[in-house]
């Protein structure tokens, strides 16, 4: 980190504070404050870090009522506190603050505050006067007749403790070590049984996308004696599925401990082709805070009445699943145009968007619809294809299928970031993934590239699948429409 970046300014009456920065097997750095600071990547924290499981502003260190207070600003990957995901801290005497669960870690001391442990001093009352009067470890000439007597018996009893101890304290470190090693076997078969659930998602994935594949030379060719494969996979995905719903159930993914509301963005992620197994924490906090970003205007709900009133719901499914799509992608078209089919987007370099589903022109003719005469203004055309909402939903489908079996290797999520930003910078973060579902979905894409990938795209991604996740039920959610979507499943 840049060190001649922060500057310390007096600010009378607070007491300085002492940070000690350490970033992986780096140099410890010291620091010192008097006043609030933050901390996070963006150049105006004050403690820039470079480190990727840091938010842009991921936390603060103010004064508030006499006492120093570190507030973590709802980054993304948390910050801990002993292994606790923690919010908010009072920085008392010496404390040791991790960003996200393996990041940089901060250790904050309050200058002129006692650091060691009180407890094990002598203090100056009467009962450790006694104590250490009679109990001392070491006899000397200015001691009484009776202090010798009382250290000796307290010596012989000592010592008989300690035996019957020593036997107790064997006793317990066998059954402790015999629990532990318990415990470890259990978290081995444990993490095995996660494993191997992993491994049967990502083959039924691996299985989808050579059945895309299949699929997509038997339309070109025409090739019939390929069809018989299909009824193949289908029975194999089929196979794979009800054995992977088996390892979700024994390994408690879906357990009582776990709120509806967290059980329905976990559902929503199986939907999109997403592992519930490797969903990170942060992802549901952060689901979350789109969902409440919803709640901040009416949009969702008058979108979804558009929707209802002209029929658009059943139209899109039938589209959708015809492509073994997930009706879902109905919330890809609300967040591109509140379901207005007249819509046109600024002029770029690509062209207009227009339609529902807002293609440029370049994609909408790759995917038989016709451009009408108004094509460079930003005005509705009646003879533009795009404007047709059958139409462009049909294309629409094809284009996400497309994504999903190519690039996007079968993560819905990704298939979203593509269509978002896919012209420029988003489909060359992707393709810098491994080429297989395993390593190239939502997750892998966060950790490598969170800091490449343009607001507008994450953004994009997250009220699309928060939205998502409100239709599923939206009572539970707090809004009032109905549910939009029939289906749950591609």
């Amino acid at each position: 980190m840049d060190t001649e970046r922060l500057v310390v300014d007096k600010v009378g009456g607070l007491p300085a504070i002492l940070v000690t920065l350490q970033e992986g097997d780096g140099t410890p750095v010291n620091l010192r404050f008097e006043k609030p600071f933050r901390i996070g990547r963006d150049e105006e924290c004050q403690i820039m870090l470079k480190d990727p499981v840091v938010s842009r502003v991921h936390a603060e260190v103010i004064f508030e009522k006499k006492q120093w207070l570190f507030r973590d600003l709802q980054s993304m990957n948390g910050t801990f506190l002993n292994g606790k995901k923690v919010s908010r801290v009072v920085l008392r005497g010496k404390t040791k603050i991790v960003i996200g669960t393996s990041g940089p870690v901060l250790t904050f001391v309050v200058e002129g505050s006692e650091t060691t442990d009180q407890t094990m001093s002598i203090k100056q009352n009467s009962v450790t006067r006694v104590m250490h009067h009679y109990f001392a470890d070491t006899l000397t000439a200015s001691v009484g007749e009776h202090t010798k007597v009382v250290r000796e018996a307290f010596r012989m009893i000592q010592k008989k403790q300690t035996r019957k101890y020593l036997k107790i304290i064997a006793v317990i470190s066998f059954i402790s070590l015999v629990a532990a090693s318990y415990a470890i076997y259990k978290h081995e078969q444990l993490r095995k049984q996660q494993s191997l659930a992993q491994d049967v998602f990502y083959e039924m994935k691996a299985l989808e996308l050579a059945y895309a594949k299949l699929e997509s030379q038997v339309s070109l060719r025409g090739d019939s004696t390929a069809r018989a494969e299909f009824s193949n996979y289908w029975t194999k995905r089929k196979d794979l599925m009800a054995s992977y719903d088996r390892y979700i159930t024994e390994l408690g993914v879906y357990n009582e401990k776990m709120s509806e509301k967290e059980r329905t963005i976990y559902r929503v992620a199986r939907v999109f082709g997403e592992c519930e197994i490797a969903i990170p924490d942060e992802f549901v906090e952060e689901v979350n805070n789109y969902i409440g970003l919803w709640k901040l205007s009416d949009r969702l709900s008058k979108s979804i009445a558009r929707a209802r009133e002209l029929g658009y719901g059943p139209m899109i499914s039938d589209a959708m699943l015809a492509q073994h799509m997930p009706p879902q992608f109905f919330y890809l078209a609300l967040q591109e145009s509140e379901f207005d089919s007249m819509t046109c987007g600024p002029a770029t370099r690509f062209g207009i968007a227009k339609g529902m589903w807002q293609f440029i022109p370049s994609t909408a003719i790759r995917y038989g619809l016709r451009t009408g005469p108004l094509l460079q203004l930003p005005r509705a055309d009646p003879r533009d294809e795009r404007h047709n909402a059958e139409k462009s939903t049909l294309a629409a489908s094809r284009y996400l299928r497309d994504i999903y079996s190519t690039e996007a290797q079968a993560s819905g999520l990704l298939v979203i970031a593509s269509y978002n930003w896919g012209h420029n910078v988003v489909r060359g973060l992707i393709k810098e993934l491994p080429e297989n579902p395993r390593e190239r979905n939502f997750w892998q894409f966060l950790k490598i590239h969170r800091e490449k990938i343009p607001k507008q795209t994450y953004d994009y991604v997250f009220y699309i699948f928060s939205a998502a996740v409100i239709g599923e039920n939206p009572q539970l959610f707090g809004f009032k429409f109905e549910k939009p979507l029939e289906s749950t499943s591609p």
